[in-house]
């Protein structure tokens, strides 16, 4: 199916086996589920702007310019997709930003491999759980810019730099996480000195019970 497919109305987009769309997805309407589809190109591989109860659920995006799901101002429950990212160095897997007033939105049960960050928020309250994020080369997992939200039972392996990060004035809970071989970045100075946890610039991180393998630095609180 050649995208982007641009979805104006209330409805399950239930891909058939198999089922591709290539050039990207856009949610512009209120109370839509995806399902089942891999996703191919486009700028971003899944955007979702401004609307409500929007479920993606079972995808999996290859290829985006950008970023593989990218929601702002926007509610959603993204579970049990796969985002790959590899070669582009300065997209993100999954970013949700600003949509505070949106209510909790979750990331849970997905696979996202390369990208500048795995899995990041802005100014979003948003619960990342049971997810498995590897080969970045920013921050896997990132609760940034007054962000609140938990990480949970995620597994992070081969981060350059970071592996979980808060910043920003954000509130984050990191619990039962696993974070194993976080590579140093020397070129990019003192805060990417492979950091198994990091949390900056007047964030609170509570950490309980995570398992950090391997790490150059396991734990780092810098004030700026």
């Amino acid at each position: 199916h050649q995208g982007p497919l641009v979805i104006t109305r209330r409805e399950v987009l239930q891909g058939e086996p198999g089922a591709v769309v290539r050039g990207g997805i856009v949610v512009a309407h209120d109370d839509v589920q995806i399902k089942n589809v891999t996703v191919v190109g486009g700028e971003n591989g899944i955007t979702v702007d401004d609307v409500r109860g929007t479920v993606i659920d079972g995808v999996t995006v290859q290829g985006a310019k950008l970023d593989g799901i990218h929601v702002r101002l926007a509610g959603v429950v993204i579970r049990d997709c796969t985002v790959d990212m590899l070669g582009n160095r300065l997209g993100q897997g999954i970013d949700i930003s600003f949509n505070m007033n949106m209510g909790m939105s979750m990331v849970e049960g997905c696979t996202v491999v390369g990208g500048q960050q795995g899995i990041t928020t802005h100014s979003s309250a948003t619960d990342i759980m049971s997810n498995r994020v590897s080969r970045t080369t920013g921050q896997a997992i990132a609760v940034d810019e007054m962000s609140m939200g938990m990480a949970s039972e995620n597994t992070v392996r081969d981060a350059l730099g970071v592996g979980l990060y808060c910043g920003d004035r954000s509130m984050c809970m990191f619990d039962h996480n696993t974070v194993v071989g976080t590579r140093p970045d020397p070129a990019s100075g003192r805060t990417r000195r492979g950091f198994a946890v990091l949390a900056d610039f007047q964030s609170e991180a509570d950490l309980w019970q995570n398992s950090l393998v391997a790490n150059p630095v396991a734990m780092r609180s810098e004030e700026h």
